[in-house]
């Protein structure tokens, strides 16, 4: 009798890559905690709408994350195609009206007309939405360079499935960074709580731009790495839970910011304790239902690895 086990050298490094996993999981969890935090319990703490920390921790979560799904130059390209054609975009609105509708920001440190961490929460909260398309549509962005039908199907439905993600997102708290924070100002007002339907139009047109683009540089560059594919289920569940987190945060908003009276640019005026209660009934039905909708499936996903 016999037995046969692998090289001392070999289990070394199945050693190593398994604590370093661990170890970028455990730095995975970790930023999802913290972005969930930033969400829902912070406006407890402030009483004013604080969601802005979370957006900006989707950053280095979609960094640590995305290169261990699709590897640094495929991310860095995802970087730099959401990076560009968001500011492209947003400046061309700013200029023209078109695709957002007219309005400008008030922050500092722009690249052109718009601050630089609009750019970065372009690509971090896109990812987020990415993910969680992939996973409801059951990990579509694994089929798109396998030639098959679904992967045909795929290389449109996730990119427009991805981009009303993202959209519900700015559905949901467009009114209340504009028309009560002021990060930017919409120079015509609009008949939801002060922000122009066009905006809505425009979120969808400009990230399902982007998605579309990225979608065909997957289905051309070839299939995510196996090692994607081994992932466990929590690999899907941390995007999942910090897009559920910022439709919860409407919930918090409710709870504790104080009513009170705005005037948008065209004179219209907005109750406060209004618009809060309708982006938190938006959200309920949006965000967290997607969110749930995701997790649902994800419970139903096939991985290589076990869940954790």
């Amino acid at each position: 009798m016999s037995t046969t086990s692998a090289p001392i050298g070999r289990t070394s490094d199945m050693s190593r890559g398994g604590r370093k996993h661990k170890g970028v999981n455990g730095l995975l969890w970790a930023l999802t905690g913290l972005a969930m935090a930033a969400a829902i319990l912070l406006p407890l703490v402030t009483h004013n709408s604080a969601y802005v920390y979370a957006l900006l921790l989707t950053f280095p979560f979609a960094i640590i994350h995305g290169i261990r799904r699709y590897g640094w130059r495929r991310l860095s390209a995802f970087f730099v195609i959401t990076f560009v054609v968001s500011n492209f975009f947003e400046n061309l609105s700013i200029a023209s009206g078109f695709p957002f509708g007219n309005y400008h920001y008030t922050g500092s440190l722009k690249l052109f007309e718009v601050p630089l961490s609009i750019g970065l929460i372009y690509f971090g909260l896109g990812y987020i939405a990415w993910i969680t398309a992939s996973a409801l549509l059951d990990r579509a962005d694994e089929t798109l360079a396998s030639g098959s039908r679904a992967g045909r199907i795929n290389t449109v439905a996730l990119p427009l499935l991805a981009g009303a993600i993202m959209t519900m997102f700015d559905v949901g708290s467009d009114s209340s960074a504009s028309t009560v924070n002021h990060t930017w100002v919409w120079e015509d007002g609009g008949g939801f709580f002060g922000v122009p339907y066009t905006n809505y139009l425009g979120w969808w047109f400009v990230t399902y731009s982007f998605f579309q683009i990225m979608a065909l540089i997957l289905r051309r560059t070839g299939p995510v790495p196996t090692s994607a594919h081994a992932t466990p289920r929590s690999h899907f569940v941390q995007p999942v839970l910090i897009y559920g987190s910022l439709g919860l945060a409407s919930v918090s908003n409710f709870m504790v910011i104080p009513d009170g009276i705005v005037t948008d640019q065209a004179g219209t005026t907005w109750s406060v304790a209004a618009m809060n209660e309708t982006l938190m009934t938006v959200n309920i039905f949006s965000l967290v239902f997607v969110a749930i909708l995701g997790l649902v499936k994800i419970a139903h996903l096939k991985t290589d690895a076990p869940a954790s």
